[in-house]
């Protein structure tokens, strides 16, 4: 089953980021087996959550942290951007 197939069914959201990898708390190390590494910040500490061959399984990976989900609620939470705040951030 697909990554978010997956994240959907059990209730979780990849959140998407404006990285190479494309995911929140995804890196993407090209020329590995496994190119996509999931890692969150617990405890002022920076936490490898794993390789993975895709970006969305490690997305899903991430999803399914503590971290994870509280920052699917933060983004959830935050009201969306005016075309001009959009414009002021680029």
């Amino acid at each position: 089953m697909w990554s978010s197939a997956r994240a959907a069914a059990e209730g979780l959201t990849l959140l998407v980021a404006d990285n190479k990898a494309g995911y929140f708390g995804v890196s993407h190390h090209p020329g590995r087996p496994k190119p996509y590494q999931a890692q969150v910040w617990r405890g002022g500490k920076n936490v490898n959550l794993g390789m993975f061959a895709t970006a969305e399984e490690a997305a899903l990976c991430v999803a399914r942290s503590p971290e994870g989900k509280v920052a699917a609620k933060k983004a959830a939470a935050a009201p969306p951007l005016t075309s001009e705040e959009a414009r002021q951030q680029a």
